[in-house]
This record gives structure tokens, C-alpha cells and sequence, in this order.
């Protein structure tokens, strides 16, 4: 029975991980082929009309992944739940816990026309740089440009997601958010809703330090979009913007610590 047992467990681990595998190839070749192809055609065609038609090739390449991921066994599940709570013609700010390589991938391949701030290490990337850029994706850095990008994207009713952790946490470490996100909310996010998105992965695979060819077997993601959190009254009454965005920050933290631990 022990036998049995190891060598199933050890056929399950092979099938994950060449399902993986298969998986990051084809996603690698087909991003850089839109980038290559498509992104061009972008830059002469320029609007809203030609991001719209590269953004929706970009969710179709996204989700054919996550299908292929699935089939191929490197995932056993991947499910995004509450899309309907998203306003529709509306802007709106989700709010992310970080924990998986794929989890901008799983969520954007369900949010249409989406918007996301990227750090500056994938807007220069050699394979998908261009496409964050096709997508008019927003690099984080630290100035006033990237509040004006921040409001300019609410201007298009454009869903704007953030990753505050900025790297890729266990769900069992303190959740720890970089003031970014607060900072649009409170400075350029007057009246968009804020919408938690809480990710789960059992067992976690495709963590940060965790090789592609190292993950568990037949892991589970599931992705959650709740329904819209307002800003506690006591952080709007505060009128000193920094104090605001501190305590708002904090808020966040300790309603993600309460809902990843629950």
C-alpha cells in the first residue's frame, strides 16, 4: 500500500510539473508574439478602439493558459469567484493579496478592460514588456505622473488593480502593504469603489523563492472578489493626507489578515 501510494503521489508531482511547464512555454511564445506582432500595429493605430482589441487578444491568451494549465494537470483547479460585484461603466480599485506567479493572469483573463500597476522590472521585461505596454498598464514608481496615470484610468472607467504587498507572500506572513494603493485611493480615487480580492492556493505552488519544476501536486487557486469596502469614516474625517493614507494602509492590513487567516 506505501508502494502504491509513492508512486501515485510521484505520478501526480510528474503530471504537475510538465503540466507547468508545457504551460509557461506556450504563454512565453504567445506573449512574445503578441508583443512582436500586435504591439506595432498598436503604436500606428493608437486610441482607445486598438487597446481595447489587443487587451481583449491579451484575456483570450490569458485564459486559453489558465484552460491549458488546468487540462495539463499544473493546476487542479483555478476558479475566479464575485466578478458581478465589479460596477459595470464604472471605475473601481481592487485591492490584492499576493501570493502565486500567475495571480495578475487569473484575474485579469476575467476583468475586462482592466488596468494594473506593474512593477518597472516587468515594464521593461524582454518578452511581455511590450504587452504591458500595449495594454497601457501603469509602472509603479513614486511620483506624480503615476497618480495623473491613476486618474486618468478611473477617467476611462477602467477596473485599476494593485498588488500592495508588491512581491509575491505566504498566506501565513504578516500581510505588510506598501502605501501605493492607499495613496490613490485617498489622492485621485474620490467615490471609486474598493473592491478586496482575496487569493487562496492549496497547497501553495508557484510561490515566490519556489522553482516552476518544484511545485506540489495538483494545487487548488481560487480567487474571490468581494463586494465593495468603504473607507472607514474615521480615516475620511482625518484632513492630513498623510496621516489619511497611513491609517487606511493599516486598515487594509488588518482586514486582509482577518480574511486570508479566516
Amino acid at each position: 500500500m506505501t508502494g502504491t501510494r509513492f508512486v501515485s503521489d510521484w505520478f501526480k508531482r510528474l503530471v504537475t510539473v510538465g503540466g507547468t511547464g508545457v504551460s509557461f512555454v506556450i504563454f512565453m511564445v504567445w506573449g512574445f508574439l503578441l508583443g512582436v506582432v500586435l504591439f506595432p500595429v498598436i503604436r500606428i493605430f493608437k486610441g482607445h478602439r486598438a487597446r481595447s482589441i489587443f487587451h481583449g487578444q491579451v484575456r483570450l491568451a490569458w485564459r486559453v493558459f489558465i484552460r491549458i494549465m488546468q487540462l495539463t494537470g499544473g493546476f487542479r483547479s483555478i476558479r475566479v469567484e464575485g466578478v458581478h460585484h465589479l460596477p459595470k461603466d464604472k471605475p473601481s480599485l481592487l485591492i490584492c493579496n499576493h501570493l502565486t506567479l500567475i495571480d495578475i493572469v487569473v484575474l485579469g483573463a476575467y476583468v475586462r478592460d482592466f488596468n494594473c500597476v506593474v512593477k518597472m522590472g516587468l515594464w521593461n521585461h524582454p518578452f511581455f514588456g511590450s504587452v504591458v505596454k500595449a495594454c497601457d498598464f501603469i509602472p509603479n514608481q513614486a511620483s506624480e505622473e503615476f497618480l495623473s496615470e491613476c486618474k486618468r484610468s478611473f477617467a476611462e472607467k477602467r477596473p485599476l488593480i494593485v498588488f500592495p504587498q508588491g512581491e509575491r507572500c505566504p498566506p501565513d506572513a504578516p500581510v505588510t502593504f506598501q502605501r501605493g494603493a492607499a495613496q490613490i485611493a485617498v489622492r485621485v480615487g474620490s467615490g471609486v469603489p474598493i473592491h478586496p480580492v482575496i487569493y487562496r492556493c492549496e497547497p501553495l505552488s508557484l510561490a515566490k523563492g519556489m522553482p516552476w519544476y518544484k511545485v506540489p501536486p495538483m494545487p487548488r487557486l481560487t480567487v474571490t472578489i468581494q463586494p465593495e469596502l468603504p473607507i472607514p469614516q474615521n480615516v475620511l474625517d482625518d484632513t492630513v493626507i498623510p496621516l489619511k493614507v497611513r491609517k487606511l494602509t493599516a486598515f487594509w492590513e488588518q482586514y486582509f489578515e482577518q480574511q486570508i487567516h479566516r
